[in-house]
C-alpha cells in the first residue's frame, strides 16, 4: 500500500501554553489560504492562520528552513480535493473537531483509505491524492506545517 500517512514521534508534542489559542484568537490572525486558486466553498470551510512567534520558535529546529507554520481552522467537512502548493505536511491536532476522518480516494473519488488520527501527535500525510475530512460536529484546530512545492497544481471535485 501506498504511504498515504505516517506518524512522526521524533518531532515532541507542543507545550499547552504556546498553543492554548481560542479559535477567535487565532481568526484574528489573517487568514493566508484567501487567493491562491482556493474557491470559496473550501474558503469558508478551511483557513490558515500564520503560526505565532513563540510557536515557530519551538518548531524550527524540528524542521527545515524554507517552511511555513500555521494554525488550521477547519469548520465543516472538506469536499474531495487535492492541495495546491504542497504535496505532504505535516499537521498537529489541537482539537479534534469531532469524530473526524481523513479519508484519501483515487482520481474515480472511490475510498482508498481512512484514518482518525489522534490529537497532540505528529503525522505527516499525503496531499497529493484526493482527500478530505468528514465527521466534524465542531472547529478543528491544528497546526499545518509544510513545504511549498509548485509542481502541485491542486484540484477540487464536487
Amino acid at each position: 500500500a501506498l504511504m498515504l500517512y505516517r506518524y512522526c514521534s521524533q518531532i515532541p508534542q507542543i507545550p499547552d501554553s504556546i498553543i492554548n489559542l481560542t479559535e477567535e484568537e487565532i481568526r484574528k490572525i489573517p487568514n493566508r489560504f484567501d487567493g491562491v486558486k482556493s474557491d470559496e466553498v473550501k474558503a469558508r470551510k478551511y483557513t490558515l492562520h500564520n503560526a505565532t512567534q513563540e510557536l515557530e520558535e519551538f518548531l524550527k529546529p524540528y524542521f527545515d528552513n524554507d517552511v511555513n507554520f500555521a494554525f488550521q481552522l477547519i469548520t465543516d467537512d472538506l469536499p474531495l480535493h487535492k492541495d495546491y502548493g504542497r504535496t505532504n505536511c505535516y499537521n498537529y491536532i489541537i482539537k479534534s473537531g469531532g469524530d473526524v476522518s481523513t479519508v484519501w480516494y483515487d482520481d474515480e473519488a472511490k475510498e482508498i483509505n481512512r484514518v482518525i488520527f489522534p490529537t497532540n501527535i505528529w503525522h505527516n500525510i499525503d496531499v497529493t491524492k484526493f482527500h478530505n475530512v468528514v465527521g466534524l460536529t465542531s472547529t478543528r484546530i491544528a497546526i499545518s506545517v509544510w513545504a511549498k512545492d509548485e509542481t502541485a497544481i491542486g484540484e477540487v471535485k464536487f
